[in-house]
């Protein structure tokens, strides 16, 4: 009976930390910089987003970082905190499919990956005011088209910035 339970609790040790490797949930920060913190109506705000691996494993990511299907939003509201939504809704095309590894990019503990965007205000009917821009990502992606890589798909959530504050004054 000994000569079992050696080898098998030697199994489990060795076995043990690729298991919960393999069942980490990713964590990725999300970070949102701003050109400026002060705006008149209308004017465009370019934005910074950057996404970070902060977990002990390794990670994939859809290269294309886009508004929309290619999984980044924006959320834009006021200073008691109610969404304001543009002049008309925009209904993004669904995301392609990923047809091999060079459209995911790998993100090692530590690393990121980012873009610059632009905010066009003119979309919304803005009041002069507070009013807060926050980013958020969330892969389009099922676990099936990963490849067999460790890819952030659509169970693991959506992923938030931090809030930035801008002043919006009249024209």
């Amino acid at each position: 009976m000994r000569h079992f339970i050696c080898p098998l609790l030697f199994a489990l040790i060795a076995v043990s930390p690729l298991l919960a490797q393999q069942s980490e949930r990713p964590v990725l920060a999300v970070s949102c910089i701003a050109d400026k913190h002060s705006l008149v109506q209308g004017e465009s705000l370019n934005l910074t987003v950057t996404l970070e691996n902060h977990g002990s494993s390794d990670v994939f990511i859809y290269r294309t970082l886009e508004w929309g299907w290619a999984s980044i939003g924006i959320t834009l509201t006021d200073k008691k905190g109610h969404v304001v939504h543009g002049r008309k809704p925009i209904i993004p095309l669904p995301p392609p499919p990923i047809y091999d590894k060079s459209q995911l990019v790998g993100l090692a503990p530590g690393y990121f990956f980012g873009t610059h965007m632009v905010l066009h205000l003119s979309h919304y009917e803005l009041s002069a005011g507070v009013y807060y821009v926050q980013v958020s990502y969330q892969s389009n992606y099922p676990k099936e088209e990963s490849f067999g890589l460790p890819i952030l798909t659509f169970d693991d959530g959506e992923f938030r910035s931090n809030k930035i504050q801008i002043q919006v004054r009249p024209k």
